[in-house]
């Protein structure tokens, strides 16, 4: 049989090739006939053109290069595809689109592609993206000749001029109003051109014989993809100018003929048909997926199964991936090289098992592998093994955000000689030439419709770069991609899902990781290593509220290879390097309080911070800096700082040193302003003798800037070595500071080069540690190492979290505060004439003002920078005083009135005074009573007299206000019909004397205070409300308030935050397009502008509901006298309510329980939050807290709030639960560990220890105790903070027209409705305590 190919050739020879007896096909044919005809289905086209250049015409696939196996390969809706095309080609002439969902976006490409193979039409294809640009689709300027403005057509131009088939693959994927460039060239084959020429009709240039004639063979074929349910959203204009065919999913018989057809017989027909069943056919199923996937199991079985295959191709039901779990029985691959040269790299069945997986993809004719897993799970390690088992040399191609399509495959520069422009292959590219293997490393990181562009590489092996070259990929190009799994939004789109074979590597088990610590680090004790294995499943089970903070409490493979190369020579600082390892020191509370416990439970101790006085042995660090000192080259780049030796300081030096000393290539140093780390480690590179490179770090720092620095010297590009090249090639340390505040991205890259050790730099060449002649390589120098310097993440400091992105990579340290001896040794060294009981002054406050900040009371850490400058200007002017010194570091504050006096009672305690007048005091609690004997009988209850002298009265029934009497309202009796606090010491029965009161008087009692109750609310409604009591309570809270919302507000400044915006005409230079601004290009400038305005993902857009669920029980309003625990409550009530009343990002439900109700509204997002509301809602807690009858309901509120929250709902419950009378246990509060909410129980007082024992068995620290009321609102304003921290980390845009995104809908705010059947209860109205008899 003759071949397509062999046809082509041989055109003179008479063939027909029918199809009829194929009744599936329409009972049609496809007929190649003598001469040049063409006929598909009934559309017959005689004489089509032929293409002569055999780069631009797709070659067919293997399985279809025999012309007689199409009618049984494709499909009858498939052979009228082409029918259609062919139609619209070269009958009607006209432009056409092929829609369909995006999983078969792939299908349609390849029906494009086969269309242009059997009519041999030349291509050119434009793979659009966001950043397809209108010198993408007209001409791009190049200088040449010296410098001269040379314009070269692109392919839509070029298509248009030679009568070929443009593809425009990705409509939906453009930016608005760009894809309008070729709307007349469309519409009447008219583009004028940036040249100064024209491309014009056919009919146009044979009248006038001017411009450049559009060949009427020119055609555009677009290719487009829609959801179920979607229209086209295709500007007006460009839809109406083409015709548009649905190509939708193949009917399942079809695709099982095809499969049928594409197996090789290995497959019984019931297997076949339970595949196609299996595919989850959401959106279609490609049939060269299937048939891939078939070929797949064909290869390897019994080792695979089939469900495992459709994971691996994409076509699982639940979008999972093939694992080593799935492997039946070893893979049997021939061929492997097994030898590994690689020290650092132990195997095991596991890792083995994932390198044979992706091989068999390969082997199976798949490009590309996919590896997806989460940090620290061998995934580069593996593809490297991969590449030496396979014979092939690998680069490496690291990914980020900022990368374009065109940057994927070229990049601009220019002739070292002539200065003319030029473009060079990215490793990518080189690979796909030399037949090697390139991992891409962060697939996850760059946007889908930039990962989308290589479908035509990865897919079809036909690669087209934007310099116009052409080639077909060398047989031995493979591709493994590298990236993390999916978390809110999934990257992984229908689309992407079919241009990979999928690989989930999950972490190794814990026996094979001991395998690994143990031939890495022999010398590692085995009891300690079990200890880290234990310590890491302890971690591992935690479930915390977001995959962010998951990641800060795992022990990735790399931070246990960091933890085990420092134990292995320091054992006994275990506990201190895993705190340093984890960052603990700046995590929030509660998770330190989950890695202490975790610690505790695996037998480590756990370092202690609280040492003042710091003994330490300087004989340490001389040791360590003997071994490691260097002999320096150029002692000019050796720093030489000001250095006042200090146990605090030092211990941190040791910690760094012994770091550098075990081989560590980089570190990551962590501390507040101001702690030293700037001169900690100038100290040290001085002692140490290294030469150092410097880059200070910023919001507008690049990835170019990181690697090389442009400049046009002579009509040239030249790239100068930027500090990170140098310090890499003549082997210094480089210190990267304040390297949290450049975009994280930017850092991100030095992955490749620290775990790796390749970097390709702009200019073509690669860091890497071969030796090689090669001049575009760059040998690494054994000694090269990174030192990068941050602050903590989050508020106050503006910087990015650098350690949630990098921490695994680097060995990580803290530079703590100092302690006070330290502190004092330095403040003593900038101040000699100071006087000592001054230094000594600042000092014990600066330690209080640490206290502070760490407790959350004060938001800003004041440092020894600070201290350093009071010393020094008391130093130099000695008879300003210390007030006036200390003025200079806490004017910032003076504004806030509520800082202003936190802070002036601290420094007020040690004698400084910042104000005039000492801040309100909070009242302090009264004393306790006895236990009480009442004189009478309790059977008739009533409010009783009221006493106007206000005395104590104690055990009778006469007195309203009394305590341990009987029948009258007051505190610690029996009988009467609701609580009364007249101020003074309570006195209590026994339960056993409550007991005695009848059901009937209970009756009576209960009747009484639901009529009080309804009274006091009536009259609340008539506006009754005192000013005063609001104000006084307000200023309990306002310095909380202050902090929360300064919190809140800087985290809205930071998702708010501008960005650049590239493809501009004006602005500033993007250096990353230089070459292009040379050439005289017009996008080639960046301005900074609103997230949304490129598309940004990080915009908040639904807002964050918050529910407080309050304790408003009679306990509460019983025990206030003794830790005012209602009155704190109430703070923390209206702190929440100040804070958000005007903030739309929060809707804010608060939901009161006691005996009588588990759900009591009391405020919804509807409610106005005046100051009136705010008091109404208060006065209504309270009122519900004097009125109510014993009892409690805090487990039943804990599963109403968490059954009706939406997912992602902060859920935060207080209690003064009872628990022993009420039988709670830990059982009882398993809805806390919802993974859909972020919840939070809080005991606010405890009878003993109970509260506290039954918060420890909590896991994950969702329950704590609040031992003194007053920091009850300290305890939810860090909940809230970090948890909104949390939801923004994990914001997405939802966009209502995107398929890959569902709508986060929520349930309306609830209907305010009667709670309890005995009491209709209003909104918000309530009761103070003070019309009570009690005391404000």
């Amino acid at each position: 049989m003759i071949t397509f190919r062999l046809f082509r050739a041989a055109l003179s020879t008479r063939r027909v090739l029918s199809t009829n007896n194929v009744s599936r096909c329409f009972h049609k044919s496809i007929t190649t006939l003598i001469d040049t005809s063409v006929t598909i289905g009934d559309v017959t086209v005689s004489n089509p053109p032929m293409g002569t250049n055999p780069n631009l015409i797709p070659t067919l696939p293997s399985r279809l290069e025999h012309f007689h196996t199409l009618p049984s390969t494709l499909p009858p809706c498939h052979i009228s595809h082409l029918r259609w095309m062919l139609q619209k080609d070269f009958v009607l002439h006209q432009d056409f689109l092929l829609l369909g969902t995006p999983r078969l976006a792939s299908e349609r490409r390849h029906l494009l592609l086969l269309y242009a193979a059997l009519l041999h039409r030349e291509v050119e294809y434009v793979a659009l993206s966001r950043d397809t640009s209108e010198a993408d689709l007209k001409q791009r300027k190049e200088v040449s000749n010296g410098g001269s403005t040379v314009y070269v057509h692109q392919a839509p131009v070029r298509a248009a001029i030679h009568g070929r088939l443009l593809i425009l693959d990705g409509l939906e994927k453009a930016e608005r109003n760009v894809l309008p460039t070729l709307s007349n060239l469309l519409e009447n084959r008219e583009l004028p051109l940036d040249d100064g020429t024209m491309l014009v009709s056919p009919d146009v240039y044979d009248r006038h014989k001017m411009g450049i004639a559009v060949h009427p063979d020119f055609r555009v074929a677009a290719i487009g993809s829609l959801s179920e349910g979607e229209s086209a959203s295709l500007d007006p204009p460009l839809r109406s100018r083409f015709q548009a065919r649905l190509v939708s999913s193949v009917d399942e018989g079809d695709v099982l003929v095809a499969a049928s057809a594409g197996s090789q017989g290995i497959l019984d027909m019931s297997t076949l048909k339970e595949m196609v069943k299996s595919t989850g056919d959401i959106g279609g199923v490609s049939i060269q997926s299937i048939q891939n996937a078939i070929r797949y199991i064909e290869m390897f079985q019994p080792s695979i199964s089939p469900p495992a295959a459709l994971n691996a191709h994409g076509m699982g039901i639940n979008g999972g991936m093939i694992t080593p779990q799935d492997v039946k029985s070893p893979l049997k691959l021939d061929g492997l090289n097994d030898t590994t040269t690689n020290p650092n790299f132990v195997a095991t069945n596991t890792t083995n098992t994932v390198r044979d997986l992706i091989i068999a993809g390969f082997r199976s004719g798949n490009r590309a592998v996919a590896c997806v897993g989460p940090k620290g799970s061998y995934k580069s390690a593996i593809a490297s093994e991969t590449a030496k088992a396979m014979g092939l040399k690998m680069e490496l191609f690291s990914l980020h955000p900022d990368m374009t399509a065109r940057d994927l495959l070229m990049v601009r520069g220019t002739d070292k000689e002539s200065g003319d422009t030029s473009w060079r292959e990215t490793p990518l590219t080189r690979a796909a030439r030399r037949g090697t293997l390139v991992v891409l490393d962060g697939i996850d990181k760059i946007r889908t419709d930039t990962l989308t562009s290589l479908a035509l590489v990865l897919e079809q092996g036909w690669v087209i770069l934007p310099d116009g070259t052409r080639f077909y990929t060398h047989d031995d190009f493979r591709c493994i991609a590298i990236a993390h799994p999916p978390e809110k939004r999934s990257w992984i789109t229908p689309e992407v899902r079919s241009i990979f074979h999928w690989i989930q590597v999950d972490p190794l088990p814990r026996e094979e990781l001991r395998d690994i610590l143990m031939k890495l680090y022999p010398s590692l004790d085995e009891i300690i290593l079990d200890k880290l294995l234990n310590l890491q499943k302890e971690l591992d089970r935690v479930s915390v509220d977001s995959a962010a903070e998951k990641e800060a409490l795992q022990l990735t493979m790399r931070k246990l290879k960091h933890i085990c190369r420092r134990v292995e020579r320091s054992p006994n600082e275990l506990g201190r390097i895993i705190h340093n390892t984890l960052l603990t020191s700046f995590l929030p509370e509660w998770d330190q309080g989950i890695i202490a416990k975790c610690l505790s439970k695996c037998g480590i101790d756990v370092p202690d911070e609280g040492n003042d006085e710091i003994s330490f042995d300087y004989g340490m660090v001389n040791e360590l800096v003997k071994s490691c000192k260097r002999a320096a080259s150029n002692p000019l780049l050796v720093p030489n700082p000001r250095f006042e030796e200090n146990p605090g300081q030092a211990r941190s030096e040791l910690d760094i040193l012994e770091a550098h000393r075990v081989g560590e290539k980089a570190l990551l140093i962590t501390g507040y302003q101001g702690v030293g780390k700037n001169k900690i480690v100038d100290h040290l590179l001085f002692k140490l003798n290294c030469e150092r490179e410097y880059i200070q770090l910023h919001r507008d720092s690049t990835i170019q800037s990181l690697m090389m620095t442009p400049s046009v010297e002579n009509g040239r590009i030249v790239y100068h070595d930027s500090p990170l090249v140098r310090a890499a090639k003549y082997g210094r340390i480089l210190v990267l500071d304040e390297a949290d505040k450049a975009p994280v991205e930017v850092v991100a890259l030095l992955k490749g080069l620290i775990e790796d050790g390749q970097l390709s730099l702009p200019d073509g060449r690669v860091l890497c540690h071969d030796h090689s002649s090669d001049p575009d390589i760059i040998s690494i120098h054994p000694d090269f190492r990174i030192w990068t310097l941050t602050n903590p993440a989050g508020f106050p400091f503006h910087g990015n979290d650098l350690a949630r992105e990098m921490a695994d990579v680097f060995s990580c340290h803290q530079v703590p505060p100092m302690d006070m001896e330290s502190h004092r040794r330095v403040l003593k060294s900038y101040g000699p004439k100071v006087e000592v009981h001054l230094i000594e002054k600042i000092v014990e406050t600066w330690e209080e003002l640490r206290n502070a900040h760490k407790k959350g009371i004060i938001s800003y850490p004041f440092s020894l920078r600070e201290a350093v400058a009071v010393v020094k200007h008391l130093n130099a002017f000695p008879n300003d005083g210390i007030k006036e010194a200390v003025e200079n570091v806490v004017s910032f504050d003076r504004l806030d009135t509520s800082l202003a006096k936190r802070l002036d009672t601290i420094f007020s305690s040690h004698g400084i005074r910042l104000l005039d007048s000492n801040t309100i005091e909070r009242r302090p609690g009264r004393d306790h009573g006895t236990l009480s004997t009442p004189k009478t009988r309790a059977s008739d209850p009533k409010h009783g007299k009221v006493d106007p002298d206000n005395t104590p009265h104690v055990g009778g029934n006469t007195w309203a206000g009394g305590t341990g009497g009987s029948d009258t309202a007051g505190l610690g009796g029996r009988g009467g019909p609701y609580r009364l606090d007249a101020g003074h010491p309570v006195h209590q029965i026994s339960d056993e004397m409550k007991a005695q009161v009848s059901k009937e008087a209970q009756e009576r009692a209960r009747k009484m205070a639901q009529d009080a109750l309804q009274k006091k609310l009536d009259d609340l409604k008539m506006g009754k409300l005192d000013w005063s009591r609001y104000t006084n309570l307000r200023e309990q809270v306002d310095e909380q308030i202050s902090q929360l919302k300064s919190y809140l507000r800087d985290l809205q400044k930071r998702s708010e935050e501008r960005v650049w915006l590239k493809n501009h005409t004006s602005g500033e230079i993007d250096e990353n397009k230089i070459v292009d601004l040379l050439s005289g290009e017009k996008d080639v400038f960046k301005r900074r502008g609103m997230p949304s305005d490129a598309n940004n993902d990080s915009l908040q857009t639904q807002p964050i509901v918050i529910r407080l669920v309050v304790d408003i029980s009679a306990s509460m309003y019983r025990f206030n006298g003794y830790d005012q625990r209602l009155e704190r409550l109430l703070e923390a009530t209206l702190m929440m309510m100040e804070t958000l009343k005007d903030d739309k990002r929060f809707q804010l439900y608060i939901i009161g329980h006691n005996g009588s109700s588990a759900k009591i509204p009391l405020v919804n997002p509807t409610t106005n939050m005046d100051e009136n509301t705010q008091l109404q809602v208060l006065e209504c807690m309270v009122a519900n807290t004097q009125y109510t009858y014993a009892g409690d309901n805090t487990i039943d509120a804990i599963s109403l709030v968490v059954d009706e929250a939406a997912t992602g709902d902060l859920v935060i419950i207080i209690s003064d639960a009872n628990l022993k009378r009420y039988e709670i246990t830990v059982n009882d509060l398993s809805p806390l560990q919802s993974q859909k909410v972020h919840a939070h129980l809080i005991f606010i007082g405890s009878l003993g220890d109970e509260a506290s024992e039954l918060a420890k068995k909590i896991p994950n620290e969702r329950a704590q105790v609040c031992f003194h009321s007053a920091d009850l609102p300290l305890i939810i304003k860090q909940i809230v903070t970090n948890a909104y921290r949390l939801v923004l980390r994990d914001i997405v845009t939802r966009s209502p027209g995107n398929p890959l995104i569902k709508e986060h809908h929520r349930p309306p705010p609830p209907r305010i409705h009667n709670q309890s059947p005995s009491v209709d209860r209003p909104r918000v109205f309530g009761l103070w305590w003070n019309d009570c008899g009690g005391t404000n």
